[in-house]
């Protein structure tokens, strides 16, 4: 073979090389971006309505198997279907719960639920506020005559499902007036 063609097969050869090579590295390139990790899908920020509702529970706030347990799931997933904000306040002693009624009261929640606090105390702060609505979970008949018309008392069992109808009436109120 001609020197001349030996010079342009060196050259292809070359640039097949040089080719396959870029090639190579491509397909380097393309394979470690399909296995690098994807970033976490960021959450998006919770739009609430205007409007919260809050617990009080005894001193062993909303730990599974206490009294605020149920009521505080209940009301989560109300939230989650009605945009209405809930909080819990767990009651530090028995001797404070009117301090802790009186400190929601002055939150504006939409609604009071208590979940453990004796019944005399939240009928009291009941009557006390009788603009404000509250939610008693207790044994039905806990001292039916002294209930304020601002007072619901509910049992356990039917609580979640009364948890759940109050916050999407205090939702649906707060959209009529908003």
């Amino acid at each position: 073979m001609p020197w001349g063609e030996r010079v342009l097969w060196s050259r292809r050869r070359i640039w097949l090389a040089a080719g396959a090579g870029v090639a190579a590295v491509a397909a380097a390139a393309v394979a470690a971006w399909l296995s690098w990790p994807q970033p976490a899908v960021t959450p998006h920020a919770r739009h609430y309505l205007d409007v919260t509702a809050c617990l009080l529970t005894t001193s062993s706030g909303i730990a599974p198997g206490t009294p605020g347990a149920p009521a505080w799931a209940a009301m989560q997933t109300a939230s989650l279907d009605t945009h209405v904000m809930v909080s819990y306040l767990p009651e530090p002693g028995p001797a404070d719960a009117a301090a802790m009624l009186a400190t929601l009261t002055e939150r504006q929640c939409g609604v009071i639920i208590v979940a453990g606090p004796a019944p005399a105390q939240v009928f009291k702060a009941a009557k006390a506020h009788p603009h404000q609505r509250f939610m008693l979970v207790a044994a039905l008949g806990t001292a039916a005559a002294a209930v304020p018309s601002n007072t619901v008392v509910v049992s356990a069992a039917s609580a979640p499902k009364r948890i759940d109808q109050a916050l999407h009436a205090l939702a649906a109120r707060t959209r009529m007036t908003a």
